[in-house]
């Protein structure tokens, strides 16, 4: 409050539920006193519309507006909420309310970090008026430092607030099969520890069986200890709903029948807006009978009034229940006293991933109700694969790194270039959080090749003074730079290297600390015992194992003697984590600097192809040139270190900038934007790109100068459009009706055009189209119900009604770039005809 009174911007970094909403009504209160104008900014519609009704309650409903892609109510208000892209747009296009805004809150600006959104934040940061007062809130970030610096290198002084301290205590326990312990104990160490600890290369291999009994197994322990309200988070719409299914077939209730009474009475409002063929297709039947029992899901495929109803019964002590995917957790309010994880892998799109530190921190951070509980409770159910020491870990705090995902996309650019020369929009790339951590990056880099020139200047002082014939380095330069030897050559170098495997062997000894690979993965560890046939190791991930030598891919390199607390069984676990994180100090250097890096590769890299200039060279004619290349592994893994290193300072210098002018490139090879002197002229395509903020901006402003998108109906204008939302759930079934496939095959072919000329570019700027939306987005249109556009798109029904949101916003983009055009009018019509359905 003192920091904004003074005229300085604020960042709030604290955990989930410590109260940093308290700092942004403080900036409302702020601007309401001096007649200036708050915009309030979440990431999601849902947070928007929950700020929008918490704010209204507060200070009235003439003081506060709502803004969102398909929403505007009382948009002249004091207080405008809206979502991120909603006041990047007026930022970008130099919108007249602009001048008016005295307050800017970022909500949730870790999701800075997104790779499809984040960008946005970073935009906005940019690009508001140094008059404007900004605050940013945010979840517990290990580089706050970091963020902190940037965010004053481009807005100025900025007040930092932070807090690892939860106004609700949190305990943390795992539920075993039969009770619920805890994670920690007194002192913080580890209380739970399995017999079998997996780790995350578990991660791909998911276990089979059926859940339900478990989860009710859970739900009993939790109940019986008083732990609910409750929120059970599953990585799965379909999990979500199966696990009330299950608890619908077992006969559970969780309410009293005056409590199912209330819901009941709430239910049937929601049931009077619903057609009956509306109902029976967001099986409405099913989620009244889950709801008066005290349980429900809460996610993204869902009907949005049925997914609020859980919101609003869970927030009056109504519900005792919910089975939720990860969205839950984005700041959507539903406190709870106890939140359950049913899993620490979760699917990620594209594999089954650990969940990270910081996502796992605002998942248990819905646990806790302040006013109502004394403390809140994390419960970890532990599975077969659950990798404790991962859950230690993230359990104990520990956060993650907020990494930038800023890129230029091509409306910024064109904007950008509308009111900035060349070289000033280029500068404002140069400005983002993405560049600012490629150039901290960049003093890493340049110190680490710093220790590299000063390592290889010993090395190869030591390698040429070995050979009175010539200069040894010279020659293994040469070695490098030579191709792919004969077969006799490789065959002879890999018997060569098998026996220096076996002479390592030979030769190993207790307390040495050795570099080694196995099956082509490098690990370092120190050899407690020798026997005829094996050594015992332990490594430096505190590991204690055997080793023979077929397991073995490379020789084992000494690294030096070691002192092992040997009055101390190394069968104690804490024991293995000393010597491991001695051992982790002992090769620090060797680690950073890929010393032994070579020990990963194969064989073959010791047999290159001879030739006249490696011939000529003094050193390959002495006796002991193979002596030599051996002795010189290590200048030539250091060779090769640094070439990747300049390669990577390379391509980090300027490399936002970098990207900006390959936007641009592919922008001008389009014919959207021309040079005139240090100014960019915005050809026809260009100046509609201003408008359209979308994954496929280029690729939407392309096809609308096809001529088949003009002579489609409103209703077909409508479902063509949803293709361009990118919508990875829609399926690849392209669209029956000629007209349809036609359009869409126009759209398939400029994406191909435009793919290619960003290949050319070095650059990936555009969504995937996907036409399984079309026939479903072109019934509702002509009138069709939802049951329909379900049937017709398989998609989930909360899918349909998010997708028919965002085209309606891409649809308002369009009317407003064709205003005065056949676009404007079709769009306009294609709107209307999809706001008829009211869902939200």
């Amino acid at each position: 409050m003192t920091a904004l009174g003074k005229g300085r911007d604020v960042f709030v970094s604290a955990p989930t539920g410590s109260g940093k909403t308290v700092v942004a009504e403080c900036a409302v209160e702020f601007a309401l006193a001096s007649s200036s104008r708050c915009i309030y900014t979440a990431p999601i519609k849902a947070l928007s519309n929950q700020k929008f009704k918490d704010l209204q309650a507060r200070y009235g409903e003439e003081y506060v507006g709502l803004v969102t892609g398909d929403v505007v109510i009382n948009r002249e208000a004091q207080i405008l909420v809206v979502t991120t892209e909603v006041v990047r747009n007026m930022l970008l296009t130099r919108d007249s309310e602009i001048a008016d805004i005295g307050y800017v809150v970022l909500d949730e600006v870790h999701f800075l970090g997104d790779p499809f959104r984040g960008p946005v934040w970073e935009e906005i940061i940019l690009q508001l008026p140094g008059s404007a007062r900004l605050v940013s809130l945010s979840a517990t970030v290990a580089n706050i430092d970091e963020f902190t610096s940037w965010l004053r290198s481009v807005r100025g002084t900025t007040e930092v607030v932070t807090s690892m301290v939860r106004p609700v205590p949190l305990e943390q326990f795992v539920a075993t099969k039969r009770s619920i312990v805890p994670l920690f104990d007194d002192e913080g160490g580890a209380a739970f520890r399995p017999q079998r600890s997996a780790t995350n290369e578990d991660a791909g291999r998911r276990r089979r069986g059926k859940p339900a009994a478990r989860r009710r197994q859970v739900l009993r322990m939790v109940q019986e200890r008083g732990m609910l309200p409750a929120i059970h988070f599953i990585f799965s719409r379909k999990g979500c709903d199966q696990a009330v299914a299950d608890l619908l077939d077992a006969d559970v209730f969780l309410t009293s029948k005056a409590e199912s009474d209330q819901i009941r009475q709430r239910l049937a409002t929601l049931t009077a807006s619903l057609s009956v063929a509306d109902a029976r297709t967001i099986r409405f039947g099913f989620w009244a009978k889950a709801l008066s029992r005290g349980f429900a899901a809460h996610h993204a495929g869902m009907f949005p009034a049925i997914k609020e109803l859980a919101e609003e019964l869970m927030d009056a002590g109504l519900l005792k229940l919910v089975y939720a995917t990860g969205t839950l957790a984005l700041g959507v309010d539903m406190p709870v006293r106890t939140v359950i994880i049913e899993d620490l892998i979760k699917w990620n799109g594209e594999d089954f991933v650990a969940i990270g530190a910081t996502e796992y921190t605002q998942l248990i951070g819905r646990a806790g109700r302040r006013g109502k509980d004394s403390h809140g409770n994390a419960v970890v159910v532990a599975t077969p694969d659950l990798d404790v020491d991962h859950l230690l870990r993230i359990g104990s705090g520990e956060v993650d790194q907020l990494m930038s995902a800023f890129f230029p996309s091509y409306n910024t650019v064109v904007n950008l270039l509308s009111y900035y020369t060349y070289d000033q929009a280029r500068a404002i790339m140069g400005q983002s959080f993405a560049q600012y951590q490629k150039n901290a990056d960049l003093g890493q880099i340049e110190a680490k090749l710093g220790r590299i020139d000063r390592r290889i200047a010993r090395i190869s002082q030591t390698l040429n003074a070995s050979c009175e014939l010539g200069s040894v380095t010279e020659y293994l330069d040469l070695l490098q730079a030579a191709g792919r030897a004969s077969k006799a050559e490789r065959r002879r170098a890999k018997e060569s290297y098998k026996q220096e495997i076996d002479d390592s062997w030979n030769a190993v000894v207790t307390g040495m600390l050795y570099a080694f690979a196995r099956g082509g993965e490098l690990d370092y560890g120190v050899v407690l015992s020798i026997s005829e046939r094996k050594i015992r190791v332990v490594d430096i991930y505190g590991e204690l194992f055997w080793v023979r030598r077929d397991d073995l891919s490379s020789q084992l390199r000494e690294l030096g003697f070691f002192d092992i607390p040997f009055g101390r069984s190394v069968r104690d676990r804490q024991v293995r984590n000393d010597i491991a994180e001695l051992i982790e100090d002992r090769v620090a250097e060797r680690v950073d600097l890929d010393l032994d890096a070579d020990l990963e590769r194969s064989w073959d890299r010791h047999a290159v192809r001879t030739s006249p200039v490696l011939e000529a060279h003094p050193v390959h004619s002495c006796p002991e040139r193979y002596e030599h290349r051996r002795a010189g592994s290590e200048y030539m893994t250091l060779m090769d270190r640094k070439r990747e290193l300049l390669q990577l300072r390379d391509s980090y210098e300027g490399s936002v900038a970098r990207e900006f002018d390959a936007t641009v490139s592919v922008l001008e090879n389009l014919g959207y934007l021309r040079f005139v002197d240090d100014r960019v002229k915005l050809g026809v395509g260009g100046s509609l790109l201003k408008g359209i903020h979308s994954e496929a901006d280029a690729l939407t402003v392309m096809c609308m100068s096809e001529p088949i998108f003009a002579e489609l109906s409103p209703a077909k204008f409508a479902g063509v459009c949803s293709a361009l939302l990118c919508d990875r759930r829609f399926a690849s079934q392209r669209p029956r009706d000629p007209q349809l496939r036609a359009a869409w095959e126009r759209i398939e072919a400029n994406m191909e055009d435009l793919v290619a000329r960003e290949s050319a570019a070095g650059i990936v700027r555009t969504g995937v189209p996907t036409p399984g939306g079309i026939e479903a987005f072109t019934l509702l249109a002509s009138g069709a119900d939802l049951e329909a556009a379900v049937a017709s798109s398989r998609l989930a029904v909360g899918d349909i009604v998010n997708a028919n949101r965002r085209l309606i916003d891409i649809l308002g983009q369009l009317v407003d770039i064709g205003s005065d055009s056949w676009l404007g009018e079709s769009a306009y019509q294609a709107r209307e005809l999809l706001r008829r359905w009211d869902w939200n």
